[in-house]
């Protein structure tokens, strides 16, 4: 198989996990935030990489320690800035609206989390025809997420009654940290690619030697997760439910949250390394556009846009249309590459 059809295909895989993320969230009975965070935070950033690294790459200790503090707490720092964007992407949306909060931070998140790690990692290649159109395919993705935000607000306005919320330009503030902060995951891995090449050279299979990059990260996020969550809990007193009514129930949906998760995160990693070099460009602006495809799929099947104004609807199918061109366009620019 073609490795560009098998990097787009893991990365289809990782979207359409993403996009069933907020599922368990809407199926929580007596758990806050707070409370199913951690859990799932917990399974999907320390317990299943662990596992899965000790079957798939044994000697993973010794390549974090091959690839060196600075790396490890490079990758850490990282995974600690996408930990605070994830905290900050809920209270962004709560606010901002689901829409054009979403829209925000994945824009930016598309953005910068995209175009960074090819600037700094691979700067000659924006003068071949290939890098050209690339960005052309990156832009889009952010054109197109920004288009169906456009179309998501105009139906929650209508819905509401009213142009925007209360505390709008706060809100779009917190989604802009947001979506700036939850980059951090994929210039986390980018960055810490020295520990794949360690798990590599001490004899693991390329593709899943990629998991090895994410453990800095995750441990970073998990930090961040858990110490905000936790001390929410403490605060709130909200720890008691715990082990209150449901709680089984609530912690059986915490841990599916957190596989989901982590398999919309793993996915991502693998596929990169088949699209190649400037995989963790490319692959990360087809991560967010297929992420949003699928959340609008799964829109449209819960009956979110029923009864919503034509106009909405006609700015939501041209956001979607953008996102398929640019997704079409990345394919041929990573196809020119040679990778």
């Amino acid at each position: 198989m073609n490795s560009s059809v098998l990097g787009f295909g893991l990365v289809l895989i990782a979207a359409i996990a993403g996009g069933g993320l907020a599922v368990p969230l809407k199926k929580r009975r007596n758990f806050e935030l707070e409370n199913i965070y951690i859990p799932s935070a917990v399974v999907m950033m320390l317990i299943l990489p662990l596992v899965m690294a000790a079957f798939v790459i044994p000697n993973w200790m010794e390549a974090v320690q091959s690839a060196g503090t600075g790396v490890v707490l490079k990758g850490a720092a990282y995974g600690f800035g996408w930990g605070v964007g994830s905290i900050l992407f809920g209270y962004g949306v709560t606010t901002a609206g689901m829409s054009v909060g979403f829209a925000t931070i994945m824009g930016i998140n598309t953005a910068v989390g995209s175009v960074l790690p090819f600037l700094i990692k691979s700067p000659a290649d924006l003068l071949t025809s290939a890098g050209r159109a690339i960005l052309i395919g990156i832009a889009g993705c952010i054109l197109g997420v920004v288009v169906c935000g456009r179309g998501g607000f105009l139906r929650e306005r209508m819905a509401a009654g009213s142009a925007r919320p209360r505390g709008f330009g706060r809100a779009l503030l917190v989604c802009m940290a947001s979506g700036l902060l939850s980059a951090c995951a994929n210039l986390g891995f980018a960055f810490t690619g020295r520990v794949g090449e360690e798990a590599q050279r001490l004899g693991a299979n390329p593709v899943f030697a990629t998991l090895a990059s994410w453990l800095p990260v995750f441990w970073g996020a998990a930090f961040a997760l858990t110490l905000w969550f936790g001390g929410l809990q403490i605060k709130r007193g909200t720890w008691r439910n715990n082990f209150g009514p449901d709680a089984v129930y609530d912690w059986f949906n915490g841990v599916i949250m957190g596989v989901i998760w982590f398999v919309a995160t793993i996915p991502y990693g693998m596929g990169a390394y088949y699209l190649g070099r400037l995989g963790t460009s490319v692959g990360w602006a087809l991560y967010m556009a297929f992420t949003l495809l699928v959340a609008n799929i799964f829109g449209f099947a819960s009956h979110e846009w029923t009864g919503a104004p034509a106009r909405a609807l006609r700015t939501l199918f041209a956001g979607l249309s953008i996102l398929i061109a640019a997704i079409v366009v990345l394919a041929i620019g990573n196809s020119m590459t040679g990778y």
